[in-house]
């Protein structure tokens, strides 16, 4: 691969907590292992590129998922052809909400998502704003922040995994993993927070391993005392 393209959708829209260090953090991940690295943003409107190599949406509230969900619908065919073709996908939130199978609004509007995930949420009037620590199904423990009103049902796929303190899906689970695609609540922003996950979604779409360098050492022992600072406020072990 001469250049790794990650397409950021509506990043104008879906912005509001930060998730766009999700992508800063999966582009110099790469580019400190040598491998040139290119984001690529979508707008409600605009074209896709021909390929891409990771995808990432990030959150927003309401009034903005309303503004692209029309777009959403038009592209969700593609979004969906990436993920069966082992794209790996990330959503927060609001995003993955908007890339599940619907969204019910409080007053009762149904929203129809783009079925790249088969979940739906059903947004309440509480807000869950927390500090969050979940075990994966695969052994990593993350770490990061909730801010949202969803209480979400999985209908395939399988949890991104068990939710040591927080709200996360409403059922004791956090998140939603469907082949290189993951859909969760987590803010931080996730990957520089917990950058185990960033370098595997990078590792999926390099396809090999990715050794340590000294940029990314630095980096992770302040991920590390972040997490620790977490796990230390709930009084849980990390």
């Amino acid at each position: 691969m001469s250049v790794l393209r990650i397409l950021h959708l509506y990043p104008r829209e879906l912005g509001i907590n930060g998730d766009a260090g999700n992508v800063l953090a999966l582009a110099e991940r790469a580019r400190w292992r040598g491998v040139e690295a290119e984001v690529v943003t979508h707008a409600p409107g605009g074209e896709l590129p021909t390929s891409v190599d990771i995808v990432h949406i990030g959150s927003g509230p309401l009034s903005s998922q309303r503004a692209v969900v029309g777009d959403v619908e038009r592209i969700a065919p593609e979004l969906r052809r990436w993920r069966d073709g082992g794209v790996p996908i990330l959503a927060i939130a609001g995003g993955w909400q908007l890339l599940g199978t619907e969204i019910e609004t409080p007053d009762g509007e149904t929203l129809a998502g783009a079925g790249v995930f088969p979940t739906r949420a059903v947004l309440g009037s509480r807000r869950h704003v927390a500090e969050v620590v979940v075990r994966t199904r695969d052994g990593l423990t993350l770490a990061g922040f909730e801010n949202h009103s969803a209480a979400t049902t999985l209908e395939g796929g399988e949890p991104l995994g068990d939710i040591v303190s927080g709200f996360g899906n409403g059922d004791r689970t956090e998140g939603v993993v469907v082949g290189s695609a993951i859909g969760t609540h987590l803010h931080g922003p996730v990957l520089p927070m917990n950058p185990a996950l960033a370098d595997r979604m990078l590792q999926t779409a390099l396809r090999g391993e990715l050794p340590p360098v000294a940029q990314t050492e630095r980096v992770d022992r302040y991920a590390t005392n972040a997490r620790r600072a977490i796990a230390e406020r709930l009084n849980v072990s990390l």
